[in-house]
């Protein structure tokens, strides 16, 4: 059950529309999202990549760069540090490939999941010492690696943090202050005394920023590495779940309209793969085609892989390594339907859903899929939860969380019990003793503050509609508000007392609702995909059993229904029309109740 909340504005959204020349529907949207000031709206509808602000006005970034700058003028050897995941991969392959075209010195290193977990660790910087890097440039990574930077600067190295996480912090008289590496360089605009506007960048925009700055430097004018770096960072935005507004908004927004078209050989052959090479490409096949590919290889190989496939010029290996990757997609898909279904297993059968904070320990859940596990089970139960599995050195875990719930800052007053530990608000990861994963528990869920009504999912409609206001011309106007995604989601309207003309089901298991809705003469179409439980219950509250098969296989549904849905467009055989695509649907009040 789901709460309906419908979202208020004290913006007069008719002035606004007219102003704008758009729909009240989608002026609600925008308003509905703090885009009051006609600027800002027009900037969110029609901005292009110069609306992006100057990247010196970020702490430290000028230094950054700056530095860099006079090691690759001096050829110091310089390690991009980054990550197994899209976007320490998409960063890190931003900055390898910037340096190079600068004529620096570089080698790349992604640390692998399993032997050496997230971040940097001190082997490797040892390792790269011995190699003769001078020079540490850390991506995705690097805020909270006190004692590895430490070590970095013991070896003589020059050490810039480009990270995008939550740094640690200490309170002083109530005052909280961040507690950094001893970097050359610390930029990080989730630093406190960063008084960048946007501090919601992941380190693929940070990245693109950096070597833009980079170029500029050297006085070097590439457009095509440019738009390729557009692309990486637009990539990395996505899987990164960051905020879509302000400028990750527009990296995505104009990154994909250079995907389709992208010089980048590896990009190319991981579209080819992936069967969506010359198709329109939007933030669902970043967030779920794209992405997934690129993460399985850190899941279950090593992410150099994947930034091996981005910076190679030869078509056919690229080919091969496309396929490694898209293969590599499809075994851990079978990994995580099993660990999904092993987890709610034993969550249904014990006793753990009293729990606020789900903490559940699995030895056999593959430890680089613990992740997207606890994803899935916090989307079924609605509260946060850590999936914690066996590693090499005791045991490691990824948690994921709900609105209203600061995962990271509630781990942090847990600190003592971690090897080691990371993430923001929503996710993180973490390693410890197993013997320490009880007290985890408990310590969470005592301090744990959430309310039944949080662990309730809310959906936010953003007004209330009548289907005469609904048409194609509506539709494509709501499409301008995309990408979609954290912060920026599909604008969702509702109407009530809507009639069921005809319901059937399609789908290869036959559990998708196909619908035909009407009000005062209007129909429409809709399809719900995880509706039909919920209309067999409403049904079953109504009518005896036999009636309710009668109306299912007739296709005609007596009560009226109240529909919460977003408007898309259907392409079909060279044609387009609107299409409502359900969130929830309930019983209708009587209307003397309304």
């Amino acid at each position: 059950m789901k709460r309906w909340l419908l979202k208020r504005s004290k913006i007069n959204t008719s002035a606004m529309a007219k102003e704008l020349g758009i729909r009240d529907a989608v002026a609600c949207a925008l308003a509905n999202r703090g885009l009051a000031e006609r600027r800002q709206a027009y900037t969110f509808l029609y901005g292009t990549t110069e609306a992006l602000r100057e990247a010196s006005l970020m702490k430290d970034m000028a230094l950054g760069v700056e530095l860099i700058v006079r090691e690759i003028r001096a050829q110091k050897k310089i390690a991009v540090y980054g990550d197994y995941d899209v976007d320490g991969v998409m960063s890190t392959t931003i900055l390898y490939q910037a340096i190079l075209k600068c004529g620096g010195k570089a080698v790349y290193y992604v640390p692998h999941r399993q032997k050496e977990g997230y971040g940097l660790n001190l082997q490797a910087i040892e390792a790269l010492a011995k190699e003769g890097v001078e020079v540490l440039l850390t991506c995705d990574n690097g805020i909270a690696a006190l004692e590895e930077i430490k070590k970095a600067k013991a070896l003589g190295m020059t050490v810039v943090i480009l990270d995008h996480h939550e740094p640690g912090f200490l309170t002083n008289n109530d005052k909280e202050q961040d507690i950094l590496p001893p970097a050359d360089a610390v930029i990080d605009p989730k630093q406190r005394e960063c008084t960048y506007p946007f501090p919601m960048l992941c380190a693929g925009g940070l990245a693109y920023k950096f070597a833009l700055k980079l170029l500029s430097a050297f006085a070097i004018t590439d457009a095509a590495l440019e738009k390729e770096f557009l692309c990486f960072a637009a990539i990395a935005t996505v899987c990164d779940i960051v905020d879509l507004l302000d400028e990750n908004r527009i990296l995505v927004q104009w990154g994909l309209k250079e995907i389709p078209n992208t010089t980048n050989v590896g990009l190319q052959a991981l579209l080819e793969e992936t069967g969506i090479a010359g198709k329109t490409i939007t933030e669902y096949h970043l967030g779920f085609i794209i992405g997934p590919c690129i993460n399985a290889t850190g899941r279950l190989e090593s992410g150099e892989k994947a930034v091996a496939l981005f910076c190679q010029q030869d078509q056919a290996k690229a080919k091969i390594i496309a396929k490694t990757l898209v293969s590599l997609n499809e075994e851990r898909k079978g990994f995580t339907a099993q660990g999904a279904e092993r987890a709610i297993h034993r969550l249904e059968e014990g006793t753990l859903l009293g729990d606020k904070v789900l903490v559940l320990y699995d030895e056999e859940t593959h430890e680089s899929i613990a992740g997207i596990v606890a994803g899935r089970l916090k989307e079924r139960y609605y509260r946060p939860v850590i999936l914690i599995t066996k590693s090499e050195e005791g045991a490691k875990g990824s948690g994921r969380s709900i609105e209203g719930y600061h995962l990271f800052q509630a781990l942090f007053s847990c600190k003592e019990l971690f090897t080691r530990f990371g993430g923001h608000a929503m996710a993180a990861g973490l390693s410890l003793p197993a013997e320490n994963i009880p007290l985890l528990q408990k310590r969470l869920n005592d301090a744990c503050q959430l309310t039944s009504e949080q662990m309730t999912p809310a959906l936010r409609l953003d007004k209330q509609l009548k289907f005469s206001e609904i048409d194609l011309e509506l539709a494509k106007q709501l499409r301008a508000l995309s990408p979609f995604g954290k912060e920026n989601p599909a604008p969702v309207f509702a109407s009530k007392s809507i009639h069921v003309d005809r319901v059937d089901l399609i789908g290869k298991n036959k559990d998708i609702l196909r619908m035909t809705l009407s009000e005062n003469g209007i129909r429409l179409p809709a399809l719900s995909f995880d509706g039909y439980g919920n209309l067999l219950k409403i049904l079953k509250e109504l009518y005896p059993d036999e009636d309710c098969v009668k109306m299912l296989s007739c296709g005609q549904i007596d009560p009226l229904l109240d529909f919460a849905y977003s408007i898309e467009i259907n392409h079909y055989n060279g044609r387009n029309s609107v299409q409502l695509m359900i969130k929830d649907f309930r019983l209708s009040k009587n209307k003397e109740e309304q």
